[in-house]
């Protein structure tokens, strides 16, 4: 019986057997009762067939490749399974057989006997595998990036690889060091790096002592443990400890004693290290006794690769400082050497330099201007801390008063300036003096700088002497206000400024408000204004002059003016609205309303569309006529009208501006005599006659404004009795007679009044044609 193990090799050539056995059929022939032995090889055979070859071949034994495995078949028949031993079947995997056999002798055969002694099919051969594990190689490569260092370089390696069923998991670092970089100490565990990666990188220091030399090595660790690390790898450089630099052997500065100056420090005698110089740092300290120094603070750095050199620095001014500096060096890996430090030096005092130039920028001036100073410098130790000012004043800028104190500007600059004012006093001079104050106090100030110039006080312009507004009373709300008599101060005149204030009463003022500003260097001038546009108000001026320095006079006020007010409504006591007259010159009754302004007014009486007629320049129309005060009583007396309607309109004007009050219209009619003419010893006075005089009586009474009569008793004709006629008679004189009394009792003229009326005798019975004409005659007067 033999196995083919070519495939088995090729399928598990990674892998190693943890198990094997064979199955197999034993028959019956032999003697099957008895237990027997079964002896296993492995070997090497050619000619084997195929697995899928049906054709016995025959063949010479294969040559032995192990010993002999022996394993015991039980007795009997049937089913058989014997565990074999993996060591023989891990030759397989070896290489060094390519089969399987059984070789018990000549005598097997007749010992045992099993189905398919040569076919493979009836005996199987089972074989359990295991991934075969090989170590981690090590990295092909390892250096470090620098060799020269003053601290942490950087450890690189490459090349690593994982054994079979061995990952990488980490790398193992070691060191080793050197004072020669040839004979080397023992190796120090350093550090693990975790990673699966084939290559790495890690931050390791140069060693502890300076000059020495320092190599590494690394080996790769995978996760089949350490039976399965790679060997070491070492690194092919090695990273060597910078050596520090030496300060200076000589560092000095000069001078050493100074006044407000630079000074000079200088070094040589400097060496390398294991690296070239890149720089030297520089510090000082500073001491009030040259004994208790305080702490060292930086001062600057000098870039230079030399072992000599010199800094220009400058050193305190503060008075009586002593100052010392000390000196290190730095190498191009930042390494930095011990000090060296210098001599001390000492800052000397001496005063402030006093401004050069002290000026104020304007020399006439209303408020402050600016006093500018420069030039000035600092003493030796002695920094500028202020500027101290003080002025005096002159009423004519020859003669000068005693100086006083005025401020002190603290800076530390060798110029300034400062807002000051000039005099209190109008028209008096001030000059200043400078001196410069410094760190090292009263002793060391400066010598006075004074002013080369002074500044005057501006004097005040004065307010016209003259101002007056025009018209005092007006309509069109146009004023033109004129002045003369400004005069200037030390500054030119400017502009003027007009104000305007309102009242209603000429007594109580508003405040004043803006009108204009009006530019002019001239001592007179004239403005058209605006004033108020309502009726009745006052508006008075103030006005004051500016110069060119913004000084301003004080004010002075104008008259006042005053909008014009139309005279009020006049009352029209006759005629009446809508009345009716039989006088065909008929009488207007009138009264002037009030004229606010206290102006004289004139009546105006416009009939129809004709012109106004008024009492000035119609005089001989009105009873009172010219022009008249307030409530005075005037009779118009119009020329002949024609019978018919009447348009009348009134109204009063004032003096002067003639502006119009509101006008009053009355419509009236004019009638046509109504009355029948009665003849003496031909007419007979009837019921007729005193009927219509009754109602052109009451017509007339209407007209004047007086209510109409109730007759006392009612005619009829054909039966009002013939003796009261008498009565009736009287009634209408008394009727008449009062509109006679209105009239000419209205004014105080007899212009147009009516003659007193001698009533004829009255009789008995029916009245007398002469008793009727005079009532008719009279009624057709009114």
């Amino acid at each position: 019986m033999i196995f083919d193990t070519v495939s088995i090799r090729n399928t598990y050539a990674s892998y190693y057997p943890t198990s094997a056995s064979i199955a197999l059929y034993r028959t019956g022939s032999g003697a099957y009762g008895t237990a027997l032995p079964m002896i296993l090889y492995a070997g090497n055979q050619t000619g084997i067939p195929a697995l899928s070859s049906s054709t016995n071949v025959s063949a010479s034994r294969p040559s032995k490749v192990t010993g002999a495995y022996s394993y015991t078949i039980s007795a009997g028949q049937g089913s058989k399974s014997v565990s074999i031993s993996t060591a023989l079947i891990d030759s397989l995997g070896s290489g060094a057989s390519n089969c399987l056999f059984i070789d018990a002798g000549s005598r097997t055969a007749n010992y045992m006997s099993f189905n398919g002694r040569n076919d493979l099919t009836k005996v199987v051969l089972t074989i359990n595998w295991a991934s075969r594990t090989t170590a981690c190689s090590a990295p092909t490569s390892c250096s470090v990036n620098a060799t020269l260092a003053e601290g942490n370089v950087t450890l690189s390696w490459s090349g690593a690889a994982s054994g079979t069923n061995n990952t990488i998991s980490s790398y193992e670092i070691q060191y080793s060091e050197s004072s020669n970089n040839s004979t080397w100490g023992g190796w120090v565990a350093l550090t693990t790096v975790t990673t699966t990666a084939t290559s790495g990188n890690v931050s390791v220091s140069p060693p502890a002592t300076r000059g020495y030399y320092r190599r590494f090595q690394i080996r790769t660790r995978g996760t089949a443990g350490s039976s399965y690390y790679s060997g070491w790898k070492i690194s092919t450089n090695s990273v060597r400890k910078n050596t520090l630099p030496t300060a200076p052997t000589s560092f000095s500065v000069s001078p050493t004693t100074y006044n407000n100056q630079n000074v000079t420090l200088s070094w040589s005698g400097a060496t390398a290290g294991t690296s070239a110089i890149k720089q030297y740092n520089i510090e000082h300290c500073t001491s009030t006794d040259g004994s208790t120094w305080s702490s060292w603070s930086t001062l600057t750095t000098v870039t230079s690769s030399t072992t000599s050199g010199s800094k220009v620095v400058t050193p305190t001014t503060v008075a009586g400082t002593y100052t010392k500096y000390r000196i290190s060096v730095t190498d191009t890996l930042n390494a930095v050497s011990s000090y060296k430090e210098s001599n001390s030096i000492y800052a000397a005092i001496t005063a402030c330099g006093a401004p050069t130039a002290c000026s104020v920028n304007i020399t006439l001036a209303e408020n402050s201007v600016t006093l500018s100073w420069s030039g000035a410098t600092s003493g030796a130790g002695n920094t500028i801390t202020s500027y101290e000012i003080q002025y005096s004043e002159s009423a004519d800028g020859a003669t000068w008063g005693a100086w006083a104190a005025l401020s002190t500007l603290t800076t530390t600059a060798t110029s300034g300036s400062v807002s000051v004012e000039p005099s209190s006093m109008r028209g008096y001079y001030r000059r200043f003096q400078v001196r410069t104050r410094g760190t090292a106090g009263s002793t060391y100030y400066s010598d006075w700088k004074i002013s080369t110039n002074s500044v005057r006080k501006n004097t005040l312009p004065t307010a016209p002497s003259v101002f007056t507004a025009e018209p005092e009373i007006y309509e069109a709300n146009s004023i033109q206000i004129t002045w003369s008599g400004a005069i200037a101060g030390t500054s030119p005149i400017k502009q003027y400024v007009l104000q305007k204030a309102t009242s209603m009463d000429a007594i109580t003022w508003s405040a004043y408000e803006a009108v204009a500003t009006i530019l002019s260097t001239e001592t007179f001038g004239s403005y058209e204004t605006l004033a108020s546009i309502t009726a009745g108000t006052y508006t008075r001026y103030r006005i004051n002059v500016a110069d060119t320095l913004g000084a301003v006079s004080s004010y002075v006020l104008s008259n006042h003016v005053k909008k014009n007010s139309p005279p009020s409504v006049p009352v029209i006591s006759a005629p009446m609205a809508n009345s009716a007259t039989y006088n065909t010159t008929p009488r207007f009754l009138i009264t002037t309303g009030t004229e606010p302004d206290g102006q004289t007014q004139l009546a105006g009486v416009k009939i129809g569309t004709n012109g106004w007629q008024d009492s000035y320049n119609n005089s001989e129309l009105f009873s009172q006529s010219g022009y008249l005060g307030n409530g005075v009583k005037t009779i118009y007396q119009a020329p002949t009208q024609a019978y018919g309607s009447l348009a009348v309109t009134f109204r009063c004007v004032d003096e002067g501006i003639f502006s119009s009050s509101t006008e009053v219209g009355r419509v009236i009619t004019i009638l046509a005599d109504p009355f029948e003419a009665v003849l003496p010893n031909d007419t007979k006075v009837k019921a007729a006659h005193i009927i219509t005089l009754r109602a052109a009586v009451n017509n007339v009474r209407n007209y004047y404004g007086l209510s109409a009569v109730i007759w006392n008793e009612n005619i009829i004709a054909g039966e009002t009795l013939v003796r009261n006629w008498p009565y009736h008679i009287k009634e209408i004189r008394t009727a008449l007679e009062e509109v006679v009394d209105l009239i000419n009792q209205f004014d105080p003229t007899s212009a147009f009044d009516l003659p007193e009326v001698d009533w004829l005798p009255l009789g008995f019975g029916r009245p007398r044609a002469d008793v009727m004409n005079q009532l008719y005659s009279l009624v057709l007067q009114l």
